[in-house]
């Protein structure tokens, strides 16, 4: 029994860890979500003008590629 209720705490433990990682991770990565929008918006600010909604999946789009670029690349690594 004791055995068992240890196992129970020190996995709560370890999701507890994990939780307040992602949580720390979302905060981090939306503080920096304004200036990457932007700083990729920039590269296509010629079809910004003429085409917004375009401009917009574009970025979206881009930025998406890069993503699961990271995390393919961060996979294989800690593997």
């Amino acid at each position: 029994m004791l055995k068992t209720s240890f196992k129970f705490w020190r996995e709560v433990k370890r999701q507890t860890r994990l939780a307040i990682t992602a949580a720390v991770g979302f905060i981090i990565a939306y503080s920096w979500k304004d200036y990457v929008i932007q700083a990729v918006g920039s590269t296509f600010k010629d079809i910004q003008s003429i085409y917004p909604s375009t401009s917009s999946f574009l970025t979206a789009f881009f930025l998406t590629l890069i993503g699961v670029g990271f995390i393919l690349i961060s996979s294989k690594l800690l593997k």
